[in-house]
């Protein structure tokens, strides 16, 4: 399906073009975006994927990712029943999407990108995408957003004044979206339009081993005194957890005596010490993302040094792979990239807007109250991340920062991500060629979640 929606974005906005005379523009996007995908996306990716690849070896080499697939088998199952018990690639899916749910951002690339991989090892069909492939997809794609942090973000640049009104709307409608997503993902691969056809042997790319498992950790176990010593630093996480939430100055006006002590100047300007939100469960969130990267990456560590690990020779032969999985996707994120923005630059995008602003005039629908304003913004978001937040923008500057309209819209943008993009770089990264329902599923769990965007923030933030 990707052929033909890459093949119509091109063929389009070159006729718009030649209509419009704006092949100059057209011309310069092609050159610039191709340039920018691989200098300003794919190169800073890189340097996340390889830390990130590193420290996942060591998550594998010490057997911390089958604690995880055990401890969570029992929920990962009900969604992914065609991967087997204890399996690895199910310590990765949890570990991707509660990334994801942190507000990670790259970060959770490289742990779905593992996971896709290690799904992949478990494919009979090489470069078919299988029904645990497209379900991994459609929930990356739709995934539960605690807190819309880039968002909120850009709303309280521009002087909103509650720009944590869209964590409520924002959380529900992604939970809403991932709901549809599970059930559409269900619903497709049981019909037939969505069968699995294998590829011709001369076709089929060939299956590689997963990177980074270099050995069966399955028997490793960390002894009584290990287990100690991880348990107090979980511990230790918690309380300073604790401690934000119940009295947030109070912890910052310790740690910035001691920061003065230690670097011997004030902490102006460092994020921690902005300001401690007034609520208790902003105090939680704003916590969890700021610490769960930091934090996560001390615990994997220690807990592979812990294991026996020789911890910085496994992360460098793990962190080897990033750069190759970087590599390896870079010519599918310059083709969807540069098709994207001819599709934007060329004014193709307008004649997607039309027919649903008259379809949503009707008056059996406008009663719904979809406020059409926000249709750039439902159209541009599972296209690109980037040219969604211009989008943002450009509606605060038209409507206003408080209205009713830029909450939406706001809302939208936290509770959806861009599904062409995700999948590019997930499938690119394992080489298939028939992503079977895989885009119909992330495009149909991105309306959803549009939708319940809507709903929530009448139901909660008022008509």
């Amino acid at each position: 399906m990707l052929n033909y929606i890459w093949l119509g974005m091109i063929a389009v906005s070159v006729a718009v073009a030649m209509v419009t005379g704006s092949l100059e523009t057209v011309g310069t996007a092609v050159l610039a975006r191709a340039q920018g995908a691989v200098m300003d996306v794919m190169l800073p990716l890189g340097g996340i994927m390889t830390l990130w690849m590193g420290i996942m070896r060591l998550v594998e080499v010490s057997g911390l990712i089958h604690v995880i697939a055990r401890v969570l088998s029992p929920l990962m199952r009900l969604v992914f029943p065609d991967v087997p018990k204890g399996h690895p690639a199910l310590g990765s899916i949890a570990m991707n999407l509660g990334a994801n749910m942190l507000g990670a951002g790259n970060s959770a690339t490289p742990l779905g990108l593992r996971a896709m991989q290690q799904l992949n090892q478990l494919n009979p069909h090489p470069g078919v995408a299988s029904n645990a492939m497209v379900m991994l997809l459609a929930l990356n794609t739709a995934s539960i957003t605690l807190i819309p942090a880039s968002t909120i973000g850009l709303l309280q640049s521009q002087g909103a004044a509650n720009p944590t009104d869209i964590i409520a709307p924002s959380l529900l409608a992604s939970v809403a979206g991932t709901a549809c997503a599970i059930l559409i993902c269900w619903w497709l691969q049981r019909t037939s339009w969505f069968k699995v056809i294998p590829l011709p042997p001369e076709e089929q790319p060939p299956v590689a081993e997963v990177e980074g498992v270099v050995e069966d950790s399955t028997g490793r176990r960390l002894k009584w005194w290990g287990k100690g010593v991880a348990g107090l630093a979980v511990l230790g996480f918690l309380a300073a957890l604790i401690w934000y939430v119940a009295d947030g100055k109070g912890m910052t006006a310790w740690q910035a005596h001691w920061y003065r002590q230690v670097t011997g100047a004030a902490p102006d300007g460092v994020a921690w010490f902005g300001g401690v939100p007034n609520a208790w469960h902003l105090r939680f969130f704003k916590f969890i993302s700021m610490a769960a990267v930091p934090g996560a990456m001390a615990f994997f560590v220690l807990y592979a040094a812990l294991a026996g690990v020789k911890v910085f020779e496994v992360f460098v032969e793990g962190a080897k792979d990033g750069m190759q999985v970087v590599f390896r996707v870079i010519p599918y994120v310059v083709g969807m990239l540069v098709a994207i923005a001819m599709f934007t630059q060329s004014g193709a995008m307008r004649l997607v807007e039309y027919p649903v602003r008259w379809f949503l005039s009707l008056p059996g629908i406008s009663w719904l109250g979809f406020p059409v304003e926000t249709l750039p913004m439902v159209i541009i978001r599972p296209l690109s991340g980037g040219a969604a937040t211009a989008v943002l923008s450009n509606i605060i500057e038209d409507q206003g920062v408080n209205s009713m309209i830029t909450k939406i819209a706001a809302t939208m943008n936290g509770s959806s991500e861009t599904t062409l993009y995700v999948a590019a770089v997930y499938y690119g990264a394992v080489r298939v060629k028939r992503m079977r329902h895989g885009i119909p599923a992330g495009l149909l769990a991105d309306a959803a979640a549009v939708i319940f965007a809507v709903i929530f923030c009448r139901w909660l933030l008022g008509k």
